[in-house]
């Protein structure tokens, strides 16, 4: 399992999927049938939503496993009957989900609103305006759009600069500082941001 992110290897993952975009818009996602579900590899559950706000901000068309927008976990093993964890059964009607997941659902919808919003986003190139162990802001781009994402996975708050914005799109507690370029994110926030015009 994994506490935080590698935000270095992610830099260098969105690089090689602005390669992909030259050519086709690649499928993305953060769990299949196939693997052990996001929920389960990240041991601060704070982090998920950063995975989320990537999955659904960079070019491509994303896909949700089932159950990943009620944050299931799982884990897949090497062995007869091995999937079993990451396939379960849904309920028999959506009032019998568990309201655990009620948090991850409202910003899977809220994630895809931002997305049908901004289609571009289908196309979109990313590139990284500021990057260490602890931050990541960065700027996905197409048809002369674009927005601003900004992750802290720090366990205290970050001010972060950022290009000039118009708003907050949407975000984990993050706010604008008035007449400045810095947003301020609490431990583990994230925000979507819209540039101004």
């Amino acid at each position: 399992m994994s506490q935080r992110i590698n935000f270095y290897e992610l830099a260098s993952a969105l690089e090689r999927h602005n390669t992909f975009l030259d050519g086709f818009a690649p499928l993305t996602f953060v769990g299949n049938h196939d693997v052990t579900r996001i929920a389960s590899k990240l041991e601060n559950p704070e982090l998920l939503p950063h995975a989320l706000v990537v999955l659904f901000t960079v070019g491509g068309t994303p896909s949700v496993y089932y159950g990943d927008e009620q944050a299931y976990r799982g884990i897949k093993e090497d062995r007869a009957g091995g999937d079993d964890e990451i396939r379960p059964t849904f309920p028999p009607h959506p009032s019998e989900l568990s309201p655990l997941g009620k948090d991850i659902y409202r910003l899977h919808q809220e994630l895809i609103g931002v997305r049908r919003r901004h289609a571009w986003l289908h196309t979109a190139r990313t590139k990284v305006l500021s990057l260490s162990n602890e931050h990541l802001v960065f700027e996905s781009t197409a048809e002369n759009q674009n927005l601003v994402i900004a992750l802290n996975q720090a366990a205290q708050p970050a001010e972060l600069n950022v290009p000039p914005t118009a708003s907050v799109l949407l975000s984990g507690n993050g706010h604008l500082n008035a007449n400045t370029n810095n947003l301020t994110l609490p431990a583990r926030g994230w925000a979507i941001l819209s540039p101004s015009t």
